[in-house]
């Protein structure tokens, strides 16, 4: 097990890169002598490793940094079909990847998810570290134990715990949470907003999530549901279209790709969204229509995240066809008209693409952070 002292130093390192005993010191606010024995001690576990040297005034500085085999972790991604699995380093690069039949039946998917994390130690190449734990992503609610799958209605599970009966199986610590929450672990840790204090993510797929980091740890709210977008009632133009949730006019029927890919085939456009964006481009009248209605109506629930949660930037994940499309743009131009203006307020927005895999990444970096942080961020 690692001190505080060893998990401050490693935090250091994971978001700063590599730094040198006397930098560790003073933005750990140590003394040299205390940063000398932890590191000694993680060097001697194998988790640092000494590097380059630099040369200034006085002695040459010896760089530390994070061993790339000081351990590996396993991201599951229960969010869609099939679902994936994938193995990273504690730099979140993916080793090795498959993927698996998402099974709604309980006690089949938590058999299949056990051979799957098997199989994929079996198939790592040489040169990755052991195995310290598991993440696991689903599209729901999450308990604050990280364990216990509350409800999902996308595979129709209602209190179970996933984490415990994996655990068991495989033999390796579990965490669970839901989709949203994990992109924004693997955001902080291993995305460009790490140093943040505070910001947001958001997500277009099947659904649409979000979630938050504020004062750096990730806010789940009472029930753990914080974030929950998808259902937040957004209607445009007067157009309340009635939802999967039994209500109406919720965001998701408007801006998730169901829903544009629906409205597409309803004006006889063809059910591919790079078709879609590609119509809207040249001009297409109901092409244009639907990508500009459907990000209008997330650019208005952002603007509302906005005035909320006063992040300091909002991480925009879509479809990749999405990104530099007609739909970015009415979001931007949705965010600006509806955020109100207040001096020295101006929250970064940037757009990035979603792949399948990415939600099994930002599961991996679930067991990541308890490794390199601990308790501090759960």
């Amino acid at each position: 097990m690692f001190s505080t002292g060893h998990h401050r130093i490693l935090s250091v390192l994971s978001r700063s890169g590599p730094q040198s005993r006397t930098d560790l010191a003073r933005i750990l606010d140590l003394s040299k002598a205390s940063v000398t024995a932890l590191v000694r001690e993680l060097i001697e576990r194998n988790i640092l490793d000494e590097r380059e040297r630099v040369f200034g005034f006085g002695r040459p500085a010896v760089m530390l940094g994070l061993r790339r085999d000081a351990a590996s972790f396993i991201g599951i991604s229960l969010q869609s079909d099939p679902a994936h699995i994938v193995l990273t380093d504690p730099h979140g690069h993916v080793h090795a990847r498959r993927t698996m039949p998402l099974l709604h039946d309980v006690e089949a998917c938590i058999a299949a998810m056990a051979a799957g994390v098997r199989a994929l130690i079996e198939s790592a190449s040489d040169g990755i570290g052991s195995v310290a734990g598991i993440g696991v992503v689903i599209a729901g609610i999450v308990a604050q134990d990280r364990q216990t799958c509350l409800v999902s209605a996308t595979l129709g599970w209602h209190n179970v715990e996933i984490g415990r009966r994996l655990s068991e199986l495989t033999g390796l610590p579990v965490f669970v949470e839901n989709d949203a929450n994990a992109l924004i672990v693997g955001e902080q840790l291993f995305g460009n907003s790490g140093e943040l204090r505070d910001f947001s993510l958001v997500f277009v797929s099947e659904g649409i999530g979000g979630a938050h980091i504020v004062n750096r740890q990730l806010h789940r709210g009472h029930h753990g549901g914080a974030g929950e977008m998808s259902h937040a009632p957004v209607a445009i133009d007067g157009e309340a279209l009635p939802c999967r949730c039994g209500n109406r006019g919720c965001l998701e029927t408007l801006a998730a790709l169901p829903a544009i890919m629906g409205a597409a085939r309803q004006a006889g456009l063809p059910d591919d969204i790079a078709r879609v964006v590609e119509f809207a481009a040249e001009g297409q009248t109901q092409a244009l229509t639907i990508l500009h209605r459907a990000g209008t109506a997330l650019g208005v629930a952002l603007s509302q995240v906005i005035q909320f949660v006063d992040p300091e930037r909002i991480v925009v994940m879509l479809d990749p066809d999405l990104v530099e499309s007609v739909f970015a743009r009415a979001l931007r131009q949705a965010v600006e008209a509806h955020v109100l203006r207040r001096e020295s307020y101006d929250t970064e927005l940037v757009l990035l693409p979603l792949r399948p895999e990415d939600f099994a990444s930002g599961a991996a970096s679930l067991a990541a952070q308890h490794f390199l942080f601990g308790n501090a961020y759960l």
